[in-house]
Formats: structure tokens, C-alpha cells, sequence
């Protein structure tokens, strides 16, 4: 299989974080030679907004901008059987990721990982953050004039499934148990309950979608696995045990495109970055399609 690695280098509206300079120090640390050495073809591109100016319209035009550059990107990747890799510097990609895989699959389910919930909404959040609204925007109840403006049909929460969470705001918390979406912690990963969950998840509520997305917030990891991270949140599961669970996710039905976020390289030393290089690689390589 052929891997389209595309680069988001946002953070929301903004380009001069090291979150948004994360796709870039990524591929310095020589992720997509990893790949190559595992036997896939790489290729890569990137999205940019032409006006990376937020102001006076607030970061919604930009975002709104990026979102629609990275559905054609992932449309396009996917029309050439190529597989779209989103390496973005914030959650947010997944709005035009889904948008994108729906153009060429049609119904999606979302395999969500991130320490957080990203449930948030513009009346829930404490800190305003757009990122931590990002599922809440794929599912249609945040950020209407970014979803909108991408022209992403929202996901309903029946067909989500998040893991990993372990740093949620109350009110989105409490929202997500109202909604029931499928939530999964770090403790209840590899056990008899999670795999009952995520098989009937599987067997009901991602059954009807044709194609399955998987977000991977590196935070959702352990931090001892994934150190070059924007916000480290301990305890989460070790590479090895959520490997385990996705595997068994990945056999039954194949991935169709994944993003990569949540990482930062300010601060670490250069062992640290090699060996966040190597923990996302053995993840896409164990995670793929079978060649």
C-alpha cells in the first residue's frame, strides 16, 4: 500500500506553535524513512490556508480554510488508493479528515483516542480552546461555522468510540454519558469489559458505516512511550496494550485514514525525539491496511 503522509502545520488558526511545528520536527526525527524501511511507499504533501491573517474575522475562516484543503487532500489520497496520514499540529484536521473520507466512502465511524474528551462546546469549555471542541464539532454540536463551512455531514455518537480519555471537564463528561457515546479508559483497556464494549460498538454501532477513521492524539498514550507531547497527561495505556486493542479493531474492520496530533517537540532531547519517531511509526506500521 501507498501512504499519502499529509502535513497540517496548524494548531488551530496558528502556525508558529510547536504544536503546529510538530508534523515538520516529526518528519526531521525520520518518521516517513521508518515507513520506507517497513516496506511502505511514501509520499508526501501539505495544506495551507491562503490567508493565515485571522483578523479581523476571528481564526474561524482559517480554520474553516485548512478544513476544506485537507477533505480534498484526503479525497484526492483516497482516489489514487494511496492511504491518507494527517500530521497535524491540532485535533481539529479531523473535521476535513471526515469530511474528506466522506466524499469518497460515504457513512464513517471514528475510533477517537486522546487523553481528553474534545467533547467541549463554546458554553461547556473553561478555556475556550478550540481543540477541545473538535469531536463535538465532527459530531455536530460545536463549531457550526467551521463543520459548515468544510461541508462535513456530522457523525452521530453511535458510531464513536473514544479510548484512552482520563482528563475530561465535567460538563463534557457529562454530556458524553447523556449521549452515550462508547468511552473507554486507560484501566479498562485489554480487559474482558473493553473488548465486550468495543465488539458491540463494532458489531452495532460502527456496522452501518462503510469507512472507519482512526484519531490518535498521541497524549492518549502513556508519556513514558510518547514523550514529545503537547499536553502530557499520566496514565495512560502502555504502546503495547493499545496496539493490542486496535489490532483487534484494525482485523475487523480496515482502517480508511488516521491522523497523528497532540505532539510537541519543544524540550525534549534528541533520544526522546528519535524515540517518539519510532512509537508513532511501530503505530501506523502495526496499524495499516496489510500490505
Amino acid at each position: 500500500m501507498e501512504i499519502e503522509v499529509i502535513q497540517v502545520p496548524y494548531e488551530v488558526e496558528r502556525t508558529d506553535t510547536a504544536a503546529a511545528r510538530s508534523p515538520a520536527d516529526l518528519l526531521a526525527h525520520g518518521f516517513a524513512d521508518r515507513l520506507r524501511e517497513a516496506g511502505w511507499t511514501v509520499h508526501r504533501s501539505e495544506v495551507r490556508s491562503r490567508n493565515e491573517d485571522p483578523a479581523p474575522a476571528g481564526p474561524a475562516a482559517v480554520v474553516a480554510e485548512v478544513g476544506r484543503a485537507i477533505a480534498q487532500a484526503v479525497a484526492d489520497a483516497c482516489s489514487r488508493g494511496r492511504f491518507p496520514l494527517v500530521l497535524s499540529g491540532g485535533c481539529l484536521a479531523a473535521v476535513g479528515v471526515v469530511a474528506g473520507l466522506e466524499r469518497d466512502e460515504g457513512d464513517v465511524g471514528i475510533v477517537w483516542i486522546d487523553a481528553h474528551g474534545d467533547f467541549n462546546t463554546p458554553e461547556s469549555t473553561t478555556s475556550g480552546y478550540w481543540d477541545g471542541m473538535s469531536l463535538a464539532a465532527v459530531c455536530g454540536r460545536s463549531l457550526p461555522e467551521v463543520y459548515e463551512a468544510v461541508e462535513l455531514r456530522p457523525v452521530h455518537f453511535r458510531n464513536v468510540v473514544h479510548l484512552a480519555g482520563r482528563d475530561f471537564d465535567p460538563p463534557e463528561a457529562a454530556d458524553m454519558a447523556r449521549l452515550h457515546l462508547t468511552v473507554i479508559p486507560p484501566a479498562a483497556l485489554g480487559t474482558d469489559e473493553s473488548d465486550e464494549q468495543i465488539e458491540l460498538c463494532l458489531a452495532g454501532s460502527l456496522a452501518g458505516p462503510k469507512a472507519l477513521y482512526l484519531h490518535v492524539d498521541l497524549d492518549g498514550l502513556d508519556p513514558g512511550d510518547a514523550p514529545a507531547l503537547h499536553f502530557p497527561v499520566p496514565g495512560g495505556p502502555p504502546l503495547d496494550r493499545l496496539l493490542e486493542c486496535l489490532g483487534r479493531v484494525s482485523r475487523r474492520r480496515p482502517i480508511a485514514a488516521m491522523t497523528l496530533s497532540g505532539m510537541s517537540f519543544a524540550g525534549v532531547d534528541e533520544g526522546e525525539a528519535e524515540r517518539m519517531a519510532a512509537t508513532v511509526a511501530r503505530l501506523v506500521d502495526r496499524l495499516l491496511p496489510a500490505q
